[in-house]
């Protein structure tokens, strides 16, 4: 998907997966190069508190200067830039960044320093007990939970569609659903045979006592299969330091095997070696 320009020529965001490069990349020519290094020389020689003015008074400082250096040389009509060229070709301060409290990338503010937002401060309930439990065993708990709502979300799945699928009684209704034989009875709604709901005047219950609601029950299931995998992906976000101290263990291990198959080959040869020499001197 490409990226909209904003007015200063920067793509202000990109949605794709992939994104293009920045389009800031166009304006990395030699020649904004050479005026960066103009700006550079002219700034030292006249202080200013560049930081502290607007973006537009910032360029109209840069084009003065610029345009004085251009006065000084023998160059004539040379275009001067129209962007802020420290802004635009010079590394972003890594003091702002910090003192910002985190950066953009992607579309996503990342902080600083990088923490992983807990469960309460996503909207997600959590689905295993506080610390400290065992987290091999919750994530096995968490694995049943999904297949078991899985299985329950497939079997509503097949079965016939039912739009309006849940009674629910008016007050001193009676204690169930009306019949096939009674009035708008045989279809849920207690309407139509259609399946239209038949509901009182201004959304009130119907006359016999209540009336049919649409069921949340594979959408409540969805949303706990959701909810579900956001529990396991949390939990094994939390496991990553032990992979790495096994993954590090594996490869110091593997340095170790070879390093002692490396000497025990060295041996054999020494030992080769000092066999040869020794029959050459016998001979």
């Amino acid at each position: 998907m490409a990226e909209a320009d904003g007015g200063d020529g920067v793509a202000p965001g990109s949605t794709s997966f992939y994104p293009p490069p920045p389009a800031v990349f166009r304006r990395f020519t030699e020649e904004n190069l050479l005026w960066l290094e103009v700006l550079r020389r002219e700034r030292a020689s006249a202080p200013a508190d560049w930081d502290a003015v607007s973006l537009e008074e910032r360029r109209a400082m840069q084009h003065g200067l610029l345009e004085r250096a251009l006065g000084k040389s023998d160059v004539a009509g040379a275009e001067l830039p129209d962007f802020d060229l420290q802004l635009a070709l010079e590394p972003p301060n890594v003091q702002w960044v910090e003192q910002d409290g985190g950066y953009q990338l992607f579309g996503q503010r990342w902080p600083i320093p990088e923490t992983t937002p807990t469960l309460e401060e996503l909207g997600i309930p959590r689905m295993f007990p506080p610390d400290p439990f065992d987290r091999n065993e919750a994530l096995q708990v968490l694995l049943r939970t999904l297949l078991q709502t899985y299985i329950e979300l497939t079997s509503d799945l097949l079965r016939p569609v039912q739009p309006y699928d849940v009674w629910l009684l008016a007050p001193g209704g009676p204690s169930g659903p009306p019949g096939p034989d009674a009035p708008g009875g045989g279809a849920p709604g207690g309407g139509s045979p259609d399946g239209a709901p038949a509901p009182g005047p201004d959304g009130a219950p119907a006359a016999q006592g209540g009336y049919w609601v649409t069921s949340t029950r594979i959408k409540d299931r969805l949303k706990h299969v959701e909810n579900t995998v956001i529990n396991t992906q949390y939990l094994i976000n939390q496991l990553r330091p032990v992979q790495a101290r096994a993954t590090l263990e594996m490869l110091l291990q593997a340095q170790i095997d070879r390093r002692r198959r490396e000497a025990q080959l060295l041996r054999r040869r020494s030992a080769a070696i000092r066999e040869e020499l020794a029959r050459i001197d016998m001979g």
